[in-house]
């Protein structure tokens, strides 16, 4: 029996990210010990484009890759190691020349490698290789701007979910891996009355239970989020939102008994923009009617309030952070960037 989870992970004060769902990579029945390597690469590549555009309403784009992944629901698992050594990306592309009667357009792309999610889990252990790479990208070319356009690019890497507890965990991203995630629209002709949004999300090093017992864990690579927009010079639009949230070494739990987490070396960067083509070149603009929200954690404790029935233990927290962490964009939205923090919802 093959068990699919939706998994969200949510950060105190702000808004949920999108959900995402996880396809089992094999079946567990019983209390396990597994063992799964990935190597090489993954491809999912859609492009879409069509003669007559004119009986076209509507647009949806999917793709998913999946590598590393045990879903086992509420089951028991004694231990699991996985590493991935590899690549992932996931590509939706659109090129329309012609003038259409589109009201909506909607690009998904998602990458997800060395998931486990269960109950009681023993020991995990999660490896990111050097030179690994997860990359989302949605791109779309179109005259006008007859509707909505939504993009969403979501990466995750090394996550652990569990609603009871995890033993021990160690989770490690290295220095040349990358979590990569590009939106990109491009309007060649007057544009319209039409909306445009794109969102982001790149989640490395994850840890939701309501125990945690020790965890050991480093991030030392980087995380990027591209939300362009380019427009014709005098085109026209309704609305833009790009919105951006990369997330490293976060952990949520009712009781932690050891942490240790450290980045360093790596970079977390969200760059939104909305450019203007000119003689000139390209001219960044902002506008009323454009929202940029950009969004950076590292080392990041939430510590949940326990159950009636719980007890509240002493947590044993070592941080250290050496990490840049860059935002580009932030028209009549938020900007937060944190580093070593911890949050406690008692």
């Amino acid at each position: 029996m093959a068990v699919t989870c939706a998994v969200l992970v949510v950060c105190p004060g702000f808004s949920t990210a999108e959900s995402f769902d996880l396809t089992p990579s094999q079946e567990v029945l019983d209390s396990a010990q597994i063992v799964q390597i990935l190597n090489g690469r993954q491809d999912a590549v859609q492009s879409l484009g069509w003669k007559n555009v004119s009986v076209a309403k509507s647009a949806r784009q999917n793709a998913a890759n999946a590598g590393n992944v045990v879903d086992v629901d509420d089951r028991s698992l004694d231990s699991v190691r996985q590493d991935f050594d590899g690549k992932q990306f996931s590509i939706n592309d659109i090129v329309l020349n012609a003038v259409s009667a589109l009201e909506s357009i909607e690009q998904d792309a998602a990458n997800t490698g060395n998931a486990v999610i269960g109950g009681d889990i023993g020991n995990v252990e999660q490896y990111f290789a050097d030179g690994s790479v997860q990359h989302a990208k949605n791109n779309l070319v179109l005259p006008d701007l007859p509707g909505t356009l939504r993009q969403s690019g979501a990466n995750t890497m090394n996550l652990v979910y569990s609603e009871q507890s995890v033993a021990l965990s160690s989770q490690n991203f290295t220095k040349q891996a990358k979590q990569l995630i590009d939106n990109r629209v491009v309007v060649t002709g007057a544009g319209g009355e039409g909306a445009i949004v794109q969102e982001g999300t790149n989640l490395g090093n994850i840890i939701v239970a309501r125990d945690v017992d020790e965890v050991v864990r480093d991030f030392s690579g980087d995380q990027i989020i591209n939300n362009v927009v380019t427009l014709k010079d005098g085109a026209r639009w309704g609305s833009i939102s790009q919105n951006g949230t990369n997330i490293a070494n976060y952990i949520e739990a009712e009781n932690i008994g050891y942490l240790k987490q450290t980045s360093s070396n790596g970079e977390q960067i969200v760059n939104n923009k909305v450019q203007v083509v000119t003689l000139e070149g390209l001219t960044e603009i902002t506008s009323p009617n454009i929202t940029q929200n950009s969004n950076n954690f590292v080392n990041m404790i939430v510590l949940k309030a326990p159950a009636d029935d719980g007890s509240t233990k002493i947590v044993d927290v070592l941080q250290a952070t050496d990490y840049g962490q860059t935002v580009q964009g932030a028209n009549a939205g938020t900007v937060s960037q944190t580093g070593n923090a911890v949050v406690i919802d008692r």
